[in-house]
Formats: C-alpha cells, sequence, structure tokens
C-alpha cells in the first residue's frame, strides 16, 4: 500500500514558521509567505492529452498538476486498461470521471485526497467481514472525542474514546462508515479490507453562525444557559457606523442612547437591565480579552458582538455589574486569498434645531413685551419705538448695521462622513492571515474646527505549527485626529444659543461684526461665528493593541491557552484662545472680545500603558455516549500605568504664535502631571455538564483582588449557577413537531463593581492653596481636604434570572423571553460630614441597595416565497429601578432627588397647576415669590402642606429619568439580489426637564423660539400651551423647577433604512469580482414623539441640550469581493 504525501515542504514551512513571533517583522513576513502559496493548489484546473497511457502515468501527471494526494493498494492501478483522455482545464472529478469509465476501478474524494479502490464485484458470495479500527482527527490532526462512527444502513455504531479511536466488529469491505461530530462536516469513507484508519473532518462553516462568544471561550446556542445578546454584524454592513457603540442598537435588553453626535464620537450612553449604581454604571467593554473603550474600535474589523446580561457575566468578576460586551476582531480563514473592500458616503444634518425668531423686529416687539410682562415700564425696556423704527427702514439697505441674522443657519452646515475598509485574508493549513487599513474622515457641522479623521489597522497571523501547538499574533490600532472649537461644544452652542437676529455677521479678517443696540444680559461685542472660527482644540490619539496567543493541546484532552497583550494609549491637546475683536458697524467702534483673560494656550499629553496576562487550561470529553463534561481553570493579571503633564501660559504678540515658549508673560503660567498605577489579579474556573444535550448545569468561580481597595479587603468571590432543560429533548414532547427548540433556563450569579475613585481608602491631602507662617514668614503647606474610608468593598450585585427560548417552523420563528432581578448593595457614594469637622469633604464608603426588576422578550421570523424572503424581528424590555436602602438619607441635587422607594434620579419638583387665570385669583391665593409682581398668566402652584406658602417643602417626586421600557423592531425583504431592511427603536416612560439658553425665553441674553410667538398665554387665548411672555431674569417665579417644564420624552425612531442590490454574477465574472453590492441607506431619518423642542434621544441624557445635534445621514456605498 503506498500512501503520498509532501512531507519535505511541511518540514520545511515548519522550520520557515517557527519563530513568526520573534518580531513584528517575522509576521508580516509570514503573511506574504502564506499569500504566494495558499491558492496554488485549492482548486484544480486540470488539462490532460494522453493516447493509451497506463493509470500510474496519468496518476502521476494529475498529482503534478492538482496537489491533490492519491490513497490506493500497491498494484491496484495496473488492473486498469490503457486510458486515452483530452480534457483542458477540468476540475479533478471530471478528470477521474473520464480515466476510470469503463474500470474495474472506483474513486472518492476526502478533503484533498483521491482514494481509489476496486469497484464493487457482482457476484452473489457474501464479502468477507474484518474488525476495523480507526481514529478521528479535526482538519489540525488533533483528536475528535465522541464522534460517531456509523456502518451506513445499519444500526452498528461506535464513539470514539479520548484518543479519538475507535473499533467496529464485522465489517465488510463494502461497506461504507458515516462519520460525524457536531461542528464538522458529515464525512463517508470506505470501510477497506481492515487498515487502520485516520478520518480527517472538516468544521462546517454553516455551523459557526450558531457559535456563540462567551466568558473565555465559545458554545453552541443550543448549550447556553445564560442570558445573551448576539449582534449580528453582517447587518450592519450597510449602515453609516462611525463608531463601535451605534452597532447595538435593537439589542433585546440593552438601552442605548446617543446623546450627540461630535464627529469621532458620538457620546453613547449603554446600559444593560437599568441603572445598578450611583457612579459608573457602564458596561464592561473587552476587544479580543482586552479591556477597550467602543469609540476606540473600529466597527470595519468587528467578527462578532455578544452581551452577557445576566450570571453569565460573573465570571469577569469585580467589573461585571453592568453586564459584559465581548467584541471579537476578524480573523483570518483558511482558504484561497480574499480581498475585500467596502466604501460609503454619507451626508450628515441635524434631527432638530431650534426654531427661533430670526425676524429683528418680531424679535425687539417680543423682548419689549416680555419685559412689561415682567414688570418694567413701557419707557423703560430694552428697545425704543424710534430704534425699532430706524431698523424697520434699514432692513435690506446694510446687513451689516441692520441684519436679520439667523446664527444656526450662518454657523452649520451639512456635515459629510467618507469611510473606506480594504481587507485581505486567507490561508492554508499552517498559516492563516488577515490584514486590513481603515480610513475614515468626518466633517462636522459646524463651519470650521470641526472634524475628526481615522485611520486604523488590523494584522494578525495564526500559525498550526504542529497537530497540538498553534500560535499566533496580532497588532491592532488607530490614530484618530480632531479639531474642535477651541471654547469646547457646550460652550460654543451655548453661544450659538443667544446670537440674535440683530447680530451682524460681518467678517473682514479676523474682525467680526456685533450690535449696535442693546443686547440685554450681556455684552453687545459677541459674535457665534468668531467664537467657532476663532481659537482651536486639537487632539491626537495613537492606540495600538499587540497580543500574542499560544494553544497547545496537551494528552487527555487537555488544552492550555496563553494571551499576553500590551495596549498603549496616547493622547495629546492642544486648546488656544486668541484675542478677538469685534465691530460696531455703525460706529466703527472696535473691541477686545477676551478682554478680561489675555489669549493663552494649554497643552497636555497623557500616556497609558495596559498590560495583560491572560492563561487557562480547558478540557472536555464526552463518557457513553449521553454525558458530556468541561472543565476550565485561568488565571489573568491586569496592569495599567498613567502619567500625564499638562503646560499652561497666557500673553502672545499675536495670532499665530501659538507654543508654550512664545508666550510674553509668566503671569498665571502653570505646570502640572500626575501618575496612577492599577493592578488587578484574578483567579477563574467553570465547569459544565449535559446529559443528552437535554439537560444542561454550569457553575463558574471567580476571585479577584484590586489596587483600588485596602489591603485586607482587596480580594473577593464572585460565583454563578446557571441551569437549561431542553425540553424538546424530552421523549414526552415527541418527534416531527412544529416546535424544534423549547430550553428552560435559569441563573443565579454575584457580580461586582469597583467603580471608586484610586486610593479612596486614603485620606487626600492637597499643596494647592495652603500657607502657613512661621516666625512671620508664610510658606507653602499641606492639608487633609477629604477623609476615608479603610473598608470600602466592591458594589455586588445578585443577579437572578429565568429565561424561556424557543424555535419552531424548522428554525423560521425564533422566540426568547426573560425575567430579571438585579439587587446592588454597597453602593460606593461620597457622605457628608458636619461642617465643624471644618470643610472636609466626607468619605466615600458602601452605603445603599438598588433592585432592577423587569422583564424582555425578542423575536424573530423568517421566510421565503418563492424568489421572495422576508423577515421581521422585534424585542422589547420593562425594568423598573427601584432605591431600596439609603440608610433613611435622600440626596438631593438641584431638580433631582434619590430617595428610598423610587428610582435614582428621580425629579423633584413643584407641581404646576394652569395658569392664574384673574388678577382676584392671585389675591386670594397662596403667598409666592414677590407677589406683587404675579400676573394672569402666571403658572399657578399646587401647596402641598397647606401653609399658604409655596417654597422647597411643596415639591414632590415625580416623573423618571430612567426609561421604564426600551423596544425595537425590524423588516427586511429580499428579492432577486433586491434588499430592504428597516429598523426601528424607541423608548417609553422617560421624562426630560430641558435647560438652556432656548429653553425659556431670553435667558441669560438669548433670543426667543416661535412657539412663544404663537403659543404664549394672552387673554384670548387662556388654554395656551406656554405661560404669559417674560423674561427668565425678571420673573424667575414662571420659571422654577415645576411639573410644567418636565417633558415627556418617549419616542420612536427609524434608525436605519437601507437598500441594496447585489450585481448578477455574470455581470462581473469578466473582472473576476466575486461579489458586488451597491446600497443606499438612511439613519435617523424619522422621530415620533410627543416633545417637539429639541432630540428627545439627545436630552435623555443631557437636559441642558448643550450637547453636540444628532444627525441624520443619507449615505451612498459599495461593498466588493474578489
Amino acid at each position: 500500500m503506498n500512501f503520498y504525501t509532501c512531507r519535505l515542504r511541511l518540514q520545511t514551512a515548519g522550520r520557515r514558521y517557527a519563530q513568526i513571533f520573534r518580531i513584528m517583522k517575522v509576521i508580516i513576513a509570514c503573511i506574504f509567505f502564506a499569500c504566494a502559496g495558499v491558492s496554488a493548489k485549492s482548486v484544480a484546473q486540470i488539462t490532460l492529452s494522453e493516447q493509451n497511457a497506463s493509470l500510474e502515468k496519468i496518476v502521476a501527471k494529475i498529482k503534478k498538476q492538482s496537489g491533490f494526494l492519491f490513497w490506493y493498494e500497491s498494484g491496484l492501478l495496473r488492473k486498469a486498461a490503457p486510458i486515452t483522455v483530452k480534457l483542458k482545464n477540468a476540475s479533478i472529478s471530471e478528470i477521474m470521471d473520464a480515466c476510470l469509465k469503463n474500470q474495474p476501478l472506483t474513486y472518492s474524494i476526502v478533503d484533498q485526497t483521491v482514494v481509489i479502490t476496486e469497484a464493487a464485484v457482482r457476484h452473489p458470495a457474501a464479502p468477507k467481514q474484518t474488525d476495523i479500527r480507526g481514529k478521528v482527527v479535526d482538519d489540525q490532526g488533533a483528536p475528535l472525542i465522541g464522534a460517531t462512527v456509523r456502518v451506513k444502513n445499519s444500526t452498528r455504531v461506535a464513539i470514539t474514546d479520548a484518543n479519538g479511536s475507535f473499533q467496529l466488529s464485522a465489517v465488510s469491505p463494502a461497506d461504507v462508515l458515516v462519520v460525524s461530530y457536531t461542528g464538522y462536516l458529515a464525512l463517508e469513507v470506505p470501510a477497506g479490507n481492515g487498515q487502520a484508519l485516520t478520518i480527517a473532518l472538516k468544521q462546517d462553516a454553516a455551523s459557526l453562525s450558531d457559535i456563540v462568544v462567551v466568558g473565555y471561550g465559545t458554545k453552541r446556542k443550543a448549550e447556553l444557559t445564560g442570558s445573551v445578546a448576539v449582534i449580528d454584524m453582517k447587518s450592519k454592513e450597510q449602515q453609516t457606523l462611525t463608531n463601535a457603540s451605534q452597532a447595538l442598537y435593537g439589542a433585546s435588553g440593552l438601552w442605548v442612547n446617543q446623546s450627540g453626535a461630535k464627529p469621532g464620537n458620538d457620546g453613547t450612553t449603554i446600559r444593560i437591565r437599568g441603572v445598578n449604581t450611583l457612579s459608573n454604571a457602564n458596561p464592561l467593554v473587552l476587544l479580543d480579552g482586552v479591556e477597550y473603550s467602543l469609540s476606540e474600535i473600529d466597527p470595519n474589523n468587528i467578527e462578532t458582538i455578544t452581551v452577557l446580561k445576566d450570571a453569565s457575566a460573573a465570571i469577569y468578576g469585580s467589573k461585571s455589574s453592568n453586564g459584559v460586551i465581548l467584541i471579537t476582531s476578524k480573523t483570518g480563514k483558511k482558504g484561497t486569498p480574499q480581498v475585500e473592500y467596502r466604501s460609503n458616503f454619507a451626508i450628515q444634518q441635524a434631527t432638530y434645531l431650534p426654531d427661533v425668531v430670526t425676524d429683528p423686529i418680531q424679535y425687539m416687539e417680543m423682548r419689549n413685551q416680555a419685559e412689561i410682562n415682567s414688570g418694567k415700564l413701557p419707557t423703560g425696556v430694552s428697545y425704543t419705538p424710534a430704534q425699532i423704527a430706524e431698523y424697520r427702514s434699514g432692513l435690506g439697505t446694510d446687513n451689516d448695521v441692520y441684519p436679520a441674522s439667523d446664527w444656526f443657519d450662518i454657523v452649520f452646515r451639512n456635515g459629510f462622513v467618507q469611510q473606506h475598509n480594504l481587507r485581505a485574508s486567507g490561508g492554508g493549513d499552517a498559516v492563516t492571515y488577515t490584514m486590513a487599513g481603515g480610513y475614515m474622515d468626518q466633517k462636522g457641522l459646524f463651519i470650521a474646527n470641526d472634524d475628526a479623521k481615522r485611520y486604523s489597522f488590523d494584522l494578525k497571523v495564526d500559525a498550526q505549527l504542529s497537530p497540538r501547538l498553534k500560535v499566533g499574533g496580532s497588532l491592532v490600532g488607530n490614530v484618530r485626529n480632531f479639531n474642535e472649537v477651541g471654547y469646547g461644544t457646550q460652550t460654543v452652542l451655548s453661544v450659538v444659543m443667544r446670537g440674535l437676529p440683530i447680530m451682524s455677521d460681518y467678517k473682514q479678517g479676523e474682525l467680526y461684526g456685533s450690535s449696535w443696540l442693546a443686547t440685554p444680559g450681556r455684552g453687545n461685542y459677541e459674535n457665534p461665528r468668531m467664537e467657532v472660527e476663532q481659537g482651536l482644540t486639537r487632539r491626537n490619539i495613537q492606540d495600538f493593541l499587540t497580543r500574542v496567543t499560544v494553544q497547545y493541546k496537551l494528552p487527555i484532552n487537555i488544552t492550555y491557552d496563553a494571551n499576553l497583550g500590551y495596549r498603549k494609549r496616547d493622547t495629546w491637546s492642544k486648546d488656544y484662545i486668541p484675542l478677538m475683536r469685534t465691530i460696531n458697524n455703525k460706529t466703527g467702534e472696535i473691541r477686545n472680545f477676551n478682554f478680561g483673560t489675555p489669549p493663552r494656550v494649554k497643552e497636555w499629553d497623557g500616556n497609558e500603558a495596559y498590560y495583560t496576562l491572560s492563561h487557562r487550561l480547558s478540557w472536555q470529553a464526552k463518557i457513553a455516549a449521553h454525558h458530556s463534561l468541561s472543565a476550565m481553570v485561568g488565571q489573568d493579571y491586569w496592569y495599567y500605568d498613567l502619567k500625564n503633564f499638562q503646560g499652561y501660559k497666557q500673553g502672545f504678540f499675536d495670532n499665530t504664535l501659538t507654543d508654550l515658549n512664545a508666550s510674553t508673560s509668566q503671569l498665571n503660567a502653570q505646570v502640572t502631571g500626575s501618575s496612577s498605577i492599577e493592578k488587578l489579579a484574578s483567579f477563574y474556573s467553570r465547569l459544565a455538564y449535559d446529559f443528552k444535550d437535554k439537560y444542561l448545569l454550569e457553575a463558574t468561580f471567580r476571585y479577584d483582588g484590586s489596587s483600588r481597595f485596602a489591603p485586607g479587603n482587596q480580594w473577593s468571590f464572585f460565583p454563578s449557577f446557571l441551569a437549561g432543560w431542553r425540553i424538546d429533548k424530552e421523549d414526552f414532547f415527541g418527534e416531527g413537531k412544529a416546535i424544534s427548540l423549547l430550553k428552560l433556563r435559569a441563573s443565579y450569579g454575584k457580580l461586582g463593581n469597583q467603580a471608586v475613585a484610586l486610593y479612596s481608602y486614603l485620606n487626600n491631602v492637597s499643596t494647592s492653596g495652603f500657607q502657613y507662617s512661621f516666625g512671620g514668614v508664610e510658606t507653602g503647606g499641606a492639608a487633609v481636604t477629604s477623609l476615608s474610608d479603610r473598608n470600602i468593598r466592591w458594589e455586588t450585585t445578585a443577579s437572578y434570572n429565568i429565561g424561556l427560548d424557543m424555535a419552531a417552523f424548522s428554525g423560521k420563528l425564533d422566540l426568547s423571553a426573560d425575567v430579571f432581578k438585579k439587587r446592588t448593595s454597597g453602593i460606593l457614594r461620597p457622605i457628608g460630614i458636619p461642617s465643624q469637622v471644618g470643610g472636609l469633604n466626607g468619605p466615600v464608603t458602601n452605603i445603599g441597595v438598588v433592585d432592577n426588576t423587569g422583564y424582555e422578550v425578542s423575536a424573530g421570523y423568517r421566510d421565503q416565497f418563492g424568489n421572495v424572503s422576508v423577515g421581521i424581528n422585534a424585542s422589547a424590555s420593562y425594568v423598573r429601578n427601584k432605591v431600596v436602602d439609603l440608610r433613611d438619607e435622600q440626596i438631593i441635587s438641584g431638580r433631582f432627588i434619590t430617595k428610598e422607594g423610587y428610582p435614582i434620579q428621580s425629579y423633584y419638583l413643584l407641581q404646576d397647576d394652569g395658569y392664574y387665570q384673574s388678577q382676584d385669583e392671585i389675591n386670594n391665593g397662596v403667598n409666592y415669590g414677590t407677589t406683587s409682581k404675579l400676573r394672569p398668566g402666571y403658572i399657578k402652584y399646587v401647596n402641598q402642606n397647606g401653609d399658604k406658602v409655596i417654597n422647597g417643602d411643596d415639591r414632590i417626586i415625580t416623573g423618571s429619568s430612567i426609561p421604564k421600557y426600551n423596544y425595537s423592531f425590524g423588516t427586511m425583504t429580499e428579492y432577486k439580489g433586491f434588499r430592504l431592511e428597516t429598523q426601528f427603536q424607541g423608548v417609553l416612560g422617560v421624562d426630560v426637564y430641558p435647560t438652556a439658553n432656548l429653553a425659556v425665553p431670553f435667558n441669560n441674553g438669548a433670543g426667543v423660539t416661535k412657539e412663544w410667538a404663537t403659543d404664549a398665554w394672552t387673554e384670548s387665548n387662556r388654554n395656551a400651551g406656554l405661560p404669559l411672555l417674560t423674561t427668565f431674569t425678571d420673573a424667575s417665579e414662571n420659571f422654577q423647577n415645576s411639573t410644567f417644564w418636565l417633558q415627556n420624552a418617549s419616542y420612536l425612531r427609524l434608525k436605519n433604512i437601507q437598500l441594496s442590490y447585489k450585481l448578477p454574477q455574470r455581470l462581473i465574472d469578466f473582472a473576476r469580482i466575486k461579489r458586488v453590492e451597491l446600497y443606499l441607506s438612511g439613519q435617523n431619518l424619522l422621530t415620533f414623539s410627543r416633545f417637539k423642542s429639541w432630540d428627545p434621544e439627545l436630552t435623555i441624557t443631557r437636559n441642558d441640550l448643550y450637547e453636540y445635534p444628532t444627525m441624520k445621514s443619507f449615505t451612498l456605498g459599495l461593498n466588493a469581493n474578489f
């Protein structure tokens, strides 16, 4: 018997790649070696022209051209008659069919091996039966434990043991063995004449979609006992994702809220099953096992996203309380080289902008009327009749003196985004690779100083050095550059909201227009365009993650995995405010706008280093065909080192000098810096058992030690227990039912949160501003400014969950439902101390208990009707947040209160009772403020305690700043290459209290929105939506924190709609292109809400409205594969 192999070639490759991780240059070299050789033998194209040739000669030529291996018994080929064949560019199957036609031989193809055997002998004699032994391995040569080997068309079955070996008795050479293993393609092989068999199974690519990433491993969906959400990244390819957080919309159990859309940073808030704490409620985000921020990850490099929502997150211990988001980046796949190019271009606009009065005459008249309604005499208003008359006659004659400025139109433009991503991947049996480069350029809404660029790259190599040893290396990184307005987004938005139509948009060089009229509430020399264009903030962030991985398969099916990671993040920023000047275009007077503060510059440099070491042993076994066991034990070490430095100086000769050393003054010069180190050590394990894939049990244990806490309190234990019952596997359930999966899940776990500042267990000592006198001479010193509690520990969350999963109608319908409760104890928060102590801040301590109780459901249905495919998905969740224990204290902060029995950050407001409709009602009412200033049309408040005085004691707890309901739904329709998808998202049961320069009329010198011109209280409009028009400054009684201004921010939004078209293959084959897809998409195009004044999604987490507007996008894109 002969078995041909390319032994020398494999040995050479092994030596070539033995040291690929010594330096990164060798990693890159491996990619090129792999590219050069990976595709040569993958797709056989054979040309033969032979006349009466022997089969041995034919086989030799086929081997040379195709690279296939041949397996046959010695002397077998000589039984074949001479062969005449003439074929060009034929496949291996076509060649073999032609050569063995009418021959006493047959063949089969197993992976890259052609097996030639004698054709079945047609005679009545029973074939000789023998015992068969063999081994089942994966495509890397590792044994597969628990694989099934069955004699086709019989009941004889064997199960492979811990070494992958099997034995079958009384097997005929004519029999066929059917070999199968979960997650691998079944294979049929001839039994042979008793020779030992080694059968290699290939992984089923289709089954990979059934694999879910969980903590320190993967599981099949059917095996899951925890509550997880899996994000389908394929469905996100046609969306304008500038940040990875945007991919999470629609996930069940997640509240994803975009509070702004600043270029390169969308300010997304993510909450998983409610708010657990009074401090940091953000989930833990891991990229390939290394802690990251979602805003720092290029969404084009993401392969999978899994969200752990219940006790399944407990394996991450002290950082798991708020849930865990696991992200895996794309890796190379074995096969021919694949090249993928993605590109999209998008135009962006603000979803909502205030509808402001831009007519200067209307503005002045409304301002005057508001001042009169607030108690001023007509002779004391801001704009005289003569000024208004002059302005009216001057409109249209000189726009610099008599402007009608719409400042939102002046300082905002359409945004623009372009993204390009190119990826190449592939590999062979020894090496797989992927490498990608990405570019994103986003122009924001401001007309200047508002853009972001991202350059990203991704490089990975995995090498199978032996059947047992696999090593890998990766380098992932990005460089991001940001240009922002000098005074900061919030300050500039505040100025834009204060922009009045009587302010001139004049600009000549660095000189800007202003107003010759009064601008009550501030000076008349301000100009919004000037504050957008002058000054700058530059930021540069360089972020690189290097990883080395090792996997070694030990005997008895134990696998050792090690992961060493090093992440370096450097941030540099520069803020420069120059001298700014405005001109009164009527008088010619020039003023310095920022005369109070000279031109100034601040530079900041921060350097962060993250070191991670993770290594673990895992084991799995199948016992007696029905029992599956797995175990894992591991250890992690995390080290974080931060250093930063800042310099500040002021006083520069002109606006072109922006470096620190160009300053002409040492006044207020500052040099500051800081450093810190944090460490976390962890030990963890997982045990899992299932019986017949029917009864599933799992337990995890984590033991964490953190440097954030004092010695003696640094370690804590975080266990979890999960169980599942596949009801559909029970005998009583029967077979052939419409329901193919019915699984009941339950889990309990203890999760942690270490969200407390470093060194909080130590008293804080400050050296700033303390002077001591010694012998009449003052000298600087230090003093304790805050006290500490050395006994502080982690917040702990007990998580309870019961869930049900169902699949029906041949997988067309999926349904999942969960009910849950999370109780967080020992909440970390600062406490107050008596002022007699000396004005010190109180310590942070563990006080408080918070519950989050709720449910969530999700469903999906997909079907095909002829050429039409349809699908629909929906999810909804409800969370009730409640403070259970605060030691009978309450935390009041402005309009908010946190108190036992109510949600965190509930609103604490006066209750409105409509308007005063007459002077008699005011005279006979309760005492409130300056009663003499009250007028019909003012807001009336309820005197809750009956003392006839309206004050803080009349406030009530009402509303919620945390949404009670979060829901989404989407549709998909596909027909002959066209695909239309929609995704809607919304929230219910959440309130906002808008506060900004335009939230109330003429606040802080601002203008007024048009609704005050049409829907304010008057004698003829007593049921108006707004009270009597007054100024905020002169009539504060109208603008107290009350339920009148509390707004329902529930909304439903079309987050995405996309239409794509896949070009027919016949149109692109000539160019050797595998796939081309064009698409149009839109994001945030429609919003349905009762709250019309501003974007409801933005205001839920940013009540002050001084945040970058949310944007809608119109995108044109292309995806191509080569």
